[in-house]
């Protein structure tokens, strides 16, 4: 398995975008809330100090249509024209109004950016340096995670590892269920999914046991047990196969599973359309060529078997 896992593992669970990253978001959105129909506009800008030459000096540097309430939060966090120039120069030149006052808001400046790309990450962008900062993710603890073999972990990576308190003994504890070859996504969805030595004893006693870092997450995301084997083997098709199982918990096996495939010009269907009519969602072979093989045996089998 690879990366491409952990990306349908965040659309299932949605927590897996760091809170670091959701905590700073709101942050700025809490200091830049001021509601501009509450005052006289001219009077607002008045009181805070926002002048025309101000204006223009940040409209000069890309910032010419942003909010008043934006231009309030430039003003009380000291966001001049030569903090932009100094971010700027750093590299980070898409920012938004949002993402600068974030900086400014967590003490952000050009020595801290260039810190974190001297730990080994280089393509970053404004939000997870943000979520970085806002994280307080201990310098040590990047060398410990890299040292174990993730060295080309991303920074938002390295956060959700933080966030999820990923470390050598949890890592260890992922190898010694027999998948050590694992990168920084699988590790992220170990993690939260939580996938221990008793849920793999688990998936043994109903059979399951040569089984893959793929298999073992999918087996434990669409909740097999005891009750899904025995639904299978009502319906003989249980052949110790944890694929198998896999393509049959994501169809929901049960009768109008059975009377659909039935149904299908075996020969002329649309996988895709099927999957999507069955569960809802859209499906694609593009990364997971070998689960799609997997949906196709299975259907052929149902639509063949004898009942």
């Amino acid at each position: 398995m690879n990366i491409h896992f952990w990306t349908k593992i965040k659309a299932i669970t949605p927590s897996l975008t760091p809170s670091a990253v959701i905590g700073s978001m709101l942050f700025i959105g809490n200091i830049a809330g001021v509601n501009a129909n509450e005052y006289d506009r001219d009077q607002m800008i008045s009181h805070h100090g926002v002048t025309a030459e101000f204006i223009e000096s940040i409209a000069n540097l890309g910032f010419g249509h942003i909010s008043y309430s934006e231009l309030i939060a430039f003003k009380e966090y000291d966001i001049n024209a030569s903090y932009i120039e100094e971010i700027q120069k750093i590299g980070l030149i898409n920012m938004n109004a949002g993402e600068l006052i974030g900086f400014s808001a967590h003490d952000i400046d050009a020595k801290y950016v260039a810190e974190i790309r001297q730990l080994g990450f280089s393509n970053i962008n404004a939000g997870e340096v943000i979520a970085f900062k806002a994280q307080e993710v201990d310098p040590k603890y990047i060398h410990e995670i890299q040292a174990l073999g993730f060295d080309s972990i991303s920074l938002g990576e390295i956060i959700a590892f933080d966030e999820h308190n990923i470390d050598t003994i949890k890592v260890n504890e992922v190898h010694q269920l027999g998948f050590t070859d694992i990168d920084s996504g699988e590790m992220l969805a170990f993690s939260m999914l939580d996938i221990n030595q008793k849920f793999v004893d688990k998936m043994a006693s109903l059979g399951l046991t040569e089984i893959n870092k793929n298999e073992i997450l999918r087996l434990k995301q669409y909740n097999v047990d005891q009750a899904e084997i025995n639904k299978i083997k009502h319906y003989g098709l249980y052949n110790q196969q944890a694929n198998t199982v896999i393509v049959l918990a994501i169809l929901k096996l049960d009768d109008s599973l059975i009377r659909e495939v039935k149904a299908l010009d075996i020969d002329n269907y649309s996988m895709g359309d099927f999957l999507e009519a069955r569960t809802g969602k859209k499906h694609s072979s593009y990364h997971d060529v070998a689960m799609y093989d997997e949906l196709a045996k299975v259907i052929s089998t149902i639509h063949y078997l004898e009942i």
